[in-house]
């Protein structure tokens, strides 16, 4: 970590409690009030640095108490006691983690070259450049700047800070030499890189283009957002990207981790620290935006990830344009072994009829799966007209054997044979629409496919024949079947007509 100290004289300042006094043998004739804190000092070594400080204490030079307010100074009370120690010489230290509020706070009291050669603005901007050199000291800069993130934008800090890590980021990992976390672990401390009792730094060549994933990842979803955008626009390739957009994910989205998956084998891009916790408001809001953040080309996110995507999107209610967007990613390049695997988790049975149409027209859907549908729906009419036949003969015997029953009575049982006709009747309809569904297949699957759905009792029918079922006749036996409903049954069955 890089540092810069400033100034030469020793510590002149004293704390007790909430108030700091500075010790230079006069009493104080000003005294700064920043947040809860007091700070007596003196109006000279202020003014001189301070071009807002100058102007404040001219204001009340003829007040007998002279007291300033800074409560909206950049960083506070920590940042004002750096800025009093640089004016009055004393010995301070700028690091990677304050030096981004400090540098807010010398713009907000204008401590320009105007009043001092070398003045604390020119010498903050002069470390943020070293810090700018360094990985890991960008990192914290960039994190210290959400305490300031206003001033920091206006100062175009934080764009600085993405800036220079995605040319890190995006730079070759071998000729690079810029250390990170993640580096340091591959240091060697057994030896091995010696060579003639000299070390060998070794650790750029073990490191691979992934080295940057775990730093990003703990960052905050709007400051990563920016990296992943930084780093794209430095032609950064769509693979590592999505890899880095997994890694993230992987970390912050605990229902991504399956429990059937090892902790060391997600996709290669596991994370190696804690799963970090999030409300389910905030996580559904994440899982939104990293879905927003992948790439549009074809194969870079493994289908796996994909389905845990879609899967956290539906039990975390996501917005219906997330599902969709997942939903669209899924199929269109998917491998035929790939949608046999998809389509295993598809429970057939109980699919609503408009998904059962919606199989039957997806050409892109394996042959096995849309007979299986078929075959499902088609057992479901013929349970469903047995029921209605089965209830329609109860009502009949009933209605002989009460013969003294109300008109009123009787009319509703009329009126319910016919809903029962009506119902019978639709069902016929979508029978007969299935069965037109199927030779529509049969004109693009090859006459193997149509073997297969032999074997279920169907066969290519003509329209014409099918529009020849009437209803059925309410006095059916529970036996009777419809019409226009295709048998199940295997072997050399044969529909009737």
């Amino acid at each position: 970590m890089v540092c810069m100290k400033l100034g030469s004289k020793p510590e002149a300042f004293q704390r007790e409690g909430q108030t700091w006094t500075c010790k230079a043998g006069l009493p104080s004739d000003v005294v700064i009030e920043v947040g809860e804190m007091l700070f007596h000092l003196h109006k000279f070594p202020l003014l001189s640095r301070s071009g807002v400080l100058e102007k404040l204490i001219q204001d009340i030079t003829d007040q007998p108490n002279c007291s300033l307010q800074l409560h909206d100074l950049p960083g506070g009370a920590k940042s004002f006691e750096i800025i009093a120690k640089f004016c009055y010489g004393v010995k301070v230290e700028l690091t990677p983690t304050n030096v981004v509020s400090v540098r807010c706070a010398a713009e907000h009291l204008h401590m320009t070259e105007a009043y001092g050669e070398g003045n604390l603005i020119k010498r903050t901007e002069d470390f943020l450049n070293e810090v700018f050199a360094n990985w890991d000291d960008t990192i914290k800069a960039l994190e210290s700047c959400e305490e300031v993130l206003s001033y920091a934008q206006e100062l175009h800090i934080d764009s600085r800070c993405i800036e220079s890590l995605a040319n890190k980021a995006c730079a070759d990992p071998i000729l690079s030499a810029q250390p990170s976390s993640k580096r340091k672990k591959t240091n060697s401390s057994n030896g091995d890189g010696l060579w003639n009792g000299l070390r060998m730094e070794i650790e750029s060549q073990t490191v691979g283009k992934d080295w940057w994933y775990e730093d990003a990842s703990f960052f905050s979803l709007p400051m990563y957002k920016r990296l992943i955008f930084a780093v794209g626009s430095k032609g950064m390739s769509p693979e590592i990207t999505a890899a880095s957009l997994m890694f993230y994910a992987n970390r912050h989205l605990p229902g991504l981790m399956g429990k059937s998956i090892s902790k060391n084998n997600v996709d290669h891009v596991n994370p190696s620290s804690s799963i970090s916790s999030l409300p389910e408001e905030d996580q559904r809001h994440l899982l939104e935006e990293i879905v927003g953040l992948l790439p549009e080309k074809k194969g870079v996110i493994s289908t796996k990830f994909l389905l845990r995507l879609l899967h956290t999107a539906l039990k975390s209610h996501a917005s219906s344009t997330c599902r969709e967007d997942l939903e669209k990613r899924a199929h269109p390049w998917l491998t035929d072994s790939e949608r046999e695997q998809l389509c295993r988790l598809m429970n057939c049975q109980k699919l609503s009829v408009e998904a059962c149409t919606h199989a039957a027209q997806n050409e892109r859907l394996p042959l096995r799966v849309v007979v299986q549908v078929i075959f499902f729906e088609q057992l479901r009419l013929r349970t469903s007209v047995a029921g209605w036949f089965f209830v329609s003969e109860n009502l009949e015997n009933s209605q002989g054997q009460q013969v003294d029953g109300a008109t009123d009575r009787k009319e509703d049982q009329g009126t319910g044979m016919n809903d029962m006709g009506l119902k019978v009747s639709e069902l016929e309809k979508e029978c007969l629409n299935m069965k037109q569904e199927i030779d529509k297949l049969g004109k693009g699957k090859s006459s193997s496919s149509w073997s297969i759905l032999s074997l279920l009792g169907f066969r290519k029918s003509n329209p014409k024949n099918l529009n020849t079922s009437k209803p059925c006749n309410s006095k059916a036996t529970p036996s009777s079947e419809p019409t226009s409903a295709a048998p199940v049954t295997g072997g050399e069955n044969h529909e009737k007509h």
